[in-house]
């Protein structure tokens, strides 16, 4: 009885390394980093509704928005903000948000990391990371007037439903992209490997059991 158990105990495990080894999610790794945070020079956007940063794919190949890191000061009070990207055009925002996620504002200076974007983007479009600051009009994001880290993509405020350029202005921001999404449907080859240990595995059973 002890032998037909351990037996039994050894023909599950096998069985459920095969189906993690199958089911496993598979995940792309980054393609390509953006990181002005090493040019900080101390700079923190006060009195706008709104602030975005512009950027595009960095190419066809690797063209989807996985992370953006960036820093807000602290508000005088808890609250929100609206984390959005957009296609942008000359005058701001064009159609309707491409991402939009709420996120909770606290009272002291926090580096946000908003993940698991997973936006595919338009090789040559030109985009942006609006942060809507919800009508808190305080101090809120930081940025470098240095005209460093990002040349060619610029940092825009938002005044009273207005938003202005500001050509050379940059985020103190990070962001990743992939070649693609994290995707938790098995690959073929994960299937094929599936089935074939779970055949393996219903012969080894009817050996054990006398079929």
């Amino acid at each position: 009885m002890s032998g037909k158990w351990a037996s039994g105990r050894q023909v599950l495990f096998v069985l459920a390394l095969v189906v993690s080894v199958g089911l496993g999610t598979a995940f792309a790794g980054p393609c390509n980093t953006i990181n002005t945070m090493p040019y900080y020079d101390g700079n923190i956007t006060n009195g706008y509704q709104a602030q975005a940063q512009t950027f595009e794919a960095p190419s066809s190949s690797c063209n989807t928005l996985t992370e953006w890191e960036f820093t807000l000061e602290g508000r005088s009070s808890p609250g929100q903000f609206i984390f959005n990207v957009y296609e942008w055009g000359p005058s701001g925002p064009e159609g309707s948000a491409l991402y939009s996620i709420a996120e909770n504002w606290s009272t002291s200076t926090q580096l946000y990391d908003i993940t698991n974007i997973n936006l595919p983007l338009n090789a040559g479009q030109l985009y942006a990371v609006e942060i809507d600051f919800e009508g808190y009009t305080g101090q809120t994001i930081f940025f470098q007037a240095n005209q460093t880290g990002y040349p060619g993509y610029d940092g825009w405020w938002n005044q009273n439903g207005t938003w202005i350029d500001f050509p050379g202005l940059q985020d103190d921001f990070l962001a990743n992209f992939s070649s693609g999404t994290q995707s938790t449907v098995p690959e073929p080859s994960s299937v094929m490997l599936l089935g074939s240990g779970l055949l393996a595995i219903g012969g080894l059973l009817r050996r054990r059991i006398g079929l």
